[in-house]
């Protein structure tokens, strides 16, 4: 998930020098830790496409898709997938990662603790969190948002998202705000279902064999 930082980066030049973007993730976690879909999807125009295939190739790539593709593990490349949708001026870059177990350098991060899940992406953070004070820069930058959907596999209990409902949480930012996002959120451990249940019922099982055996 390296490449997600580099690509924000290549957006907010894009957006600076020519028009608007806007990012959207939809990212799903089991009660395992395990990012079950992660998707990204880049919605803006052909001339703000051009710029980041542009510099793609700058860094030695044939095209923006090796570009992204690039430092994705070997182990986890039929885990992803990677398309393009053309529809006039408008292009939507979408890349998709199944089963995806975060590693330790990652800036997407899921930590289990005390029957406790906590979710954590830093792949929008630039500059170590400083916004932009500039107000120039600030009216450039309104024209980029970034719209994160995440569903944790329990009731979020803590987060710091735009909106929360039971185990799903949204943010919804704009300008320097979307280049300075940290995304977080913690949520319950969900039981198996029903082990409350078979627990109970073996309880009983065991206690009536004690009292038989003790009669």
């Amino acid at each position: 998930m390296k490449r997600i930082n580099f690509v924000f980066l290549l957006l907010a030049l894009a957006v600076v020098l020519s028009g608007c973007a806007t990012l959207t993730v939809h990212s799903k976690v089991s009660k395992d830790g395990v990012i079950e879909n992660y998707k990204i999807i880049i919605n803006t125009s052909s001339y703000v496409y051009g710029l980041l295939a542009e510099g793609a190739k700058k860094e030695g790539y044939n095209s923006l898709r090796e570009s992204l593709m690039s430092e994705i593990p070997e182990e986890m490349r039929d885990k992803v997938t990677y398309d393009e949708v053309w529809s006039g001026d408008q292009v939507s870059i979408i890349i998709e990662v199944k089963d995806y177990v975060p590693r330790s350098d990652d800036r997407v991060k899921v930590v289990m603790d005390n029957g406790l899940l906590t979710y954590e992406d830093l792949s929008f953070m630039s500059g170590e969190g400083k916004t932009t004070s500039n107000e120039i820069n600030k009216a450039i930058l309104s024209s980029f948002s970034l719209h994160y959907y995440l569903e944790m596999p329990g009731k979020i209990v803590d987060s710091n998202a735009n909106v929360v409902r039971d185990n799903k949480a949204e943010w919804h930012l704009t300008g320097a705000n979307a280049f300075n996002a940290r995304i977080y959120a913690k949520s319950e451990v969900p039981k198996i279902p029903g082990f409350e249940a078979v627990s109970s019922v073996l309880g009983l099982m065991v206690a009536g064999f004690l009292l038989r055996r003790s009669k």
